[in-house]
């Protein structure tokens, strides 16, 4: 029902999540693809350095947070940045490939604002990039919301033969027909190699999708060469991106609209499941706020749901420990309660701290027109008779 075994939030930040602190974070655009980009970053860090001031946030915490938006992303634009401090000590700091989703946020508090991070990595969702050429190959694997890591492992290049990669000129004679086959089963041989690389990559990775460029018959030759398996991920881009910037481009947009898809599809099976279980009345999901709070209070909550902006000003209480979060202060249990914050926030911390799955929606989307539903790990009892 959930991807999030393979988390995409880092072991480290789930576990600070659990002890009470004082949180201060930082979720900026970072693109160098600016006029006068240093100055515009300076002007940049002291608006975030003023705001955090102005919310009571520690002279240390807003140094720390200035010291990492200095550092450059090293990620092509449009990119994002996402801070997060606890008690002056530096908890996390993220290069987010991509733009914006929703708005800056900057602020310090009780409960940090993890929407943004679960924005740009709803779930573990690696892919593959192949360039494929006449005279050889490679690949590149990414994972969505995640800068490159640069590991040797992740990209690997294959060089066919050079010495024969052309078709003789146009002509009579033996030897036309002969070198044409000869250079054809050099380019076949280096795509076989590209493929292997390939299908080791799709075993190891397991990636959701591989996005296939470069030129025609190079792409051909591969596709044939490739296995059943890998082949069910492909898709195409008739460009070959080292032909000019406009090609690259288009590679770019491919590979968010390929991703794109991917998302669309697993938002639309959540809804799906919700309107179903909703039409069967068999108590395997649940939709409004209270009923969503409950169902994280019990860790019960598979898949949530989620329209942040229909939440609107509404707030919840978020807790020290588990049950993490409650609507009233006496739904706390004895939990030490830590404040009243932001709803979204507080919904969000609790899905991180019950390893739930969050899927943003339109409410409109949602049984009911609920902000919030749920898919749930096991049913809800029965209604108790009046």
């Amino acid at each position: 029902m959930t991807d999030r075994e393979n988390t995409t939030l880092q072991p480290g930040l789930v576990e600070a999540l659990q002890a009470p602190g004082t949180w201060t974070w930082a979720y900026v655009d970072v693109s160098g693809n600016r006029e006068d980009p240093r100055r515009m970053a300076a002007l940049q860090r002291r608006t975030v350095s003023d705001a955090l001031q102005q919310q009571g946030a520690s002279a240390r915490a807003v140094e720390v947070i200035e010291e990492e938006l200095v550092e450059q992303p090293g990620v092509p634009a449009p990119v994002a940045r996402y801070v997060l401090v606890r008690d002056d000590e530096l908890v996390l700091s993220e290069v987010l490939p991509g733009h914006l989703h929703g708005q800056e946020s900057v602020g310090t508090g009780a409960v940090p604002d993890l929407l943004p991070l679960l924005a740009h990595r709803p779930f573990d969702l690696p892919f593959l990039v192949v360039q494929v050429g006449r005279e050889g190959g490679g690949f590149r694997g990414y994972r969505l919301g995640h800068a490159p890591s640069g590991a040797p492992e992740d990209e690997q290049r294959i060089q066919g033969r050079t010495d024969t990669l052309h078709y003789a000129k146009a002509g009579t004679g033996w030897k036309q027909p002969h070198w044409q086959a000869h250079t054809e089963e050099i380019w076949k041989q280096t795509a076989g190699e590209v493929a292997a690389g390939v299908d080791e990559a799709v075993r190891t990775t397991s990636p959701r999708v591989v996005i296939v460029a470069g030129d025609i018959r190079a792409r051909e030759l591969l596709r044939g060469e490739l296995s059943t398996a890998t082949r069910a991920l492909v898709t195409e881009v008739a460009v070959d991106p080292r032909a000019d910037d406009a090609s690259e481009k288009a590679l770019v947009q491919h590979v968010d609209l390929a991703l794109a898809r991917v998302l669309a599809s697993r938002r639309h099976d959540v809804q799906d499941l919700l309107r179903t279980h909703e039409g069967r009345g068999d108590n395997e999901s649940v939709s409004g706020i209270g009923p969503v709070v409950d169902a994280l209070q019990q860790a019960q909550a598979a898949v949530v749901a989620l329209d942040a902006g229909a939440l609107g000003d509404r707030t919840l209480y978020a807790l020290a420990a588990a049950p993490w979060v409650a609507t009233a202060p006496e739904q706390a249990g004895g939990v030490e309660v830590l404040g009243q914050v932001p709803a979204v926030c507080a919904i969000v911390r609790a899905i991180v701290l019950t390893d739930a799955e969050l899927v943003l929606v339109n409410a409109a989307s949602l049984p009911s027109g609920a902000p919030a539903s749920a898919l749930l790990r096991w049913r809800v009892g029965p209604a108790v008779p009046a």
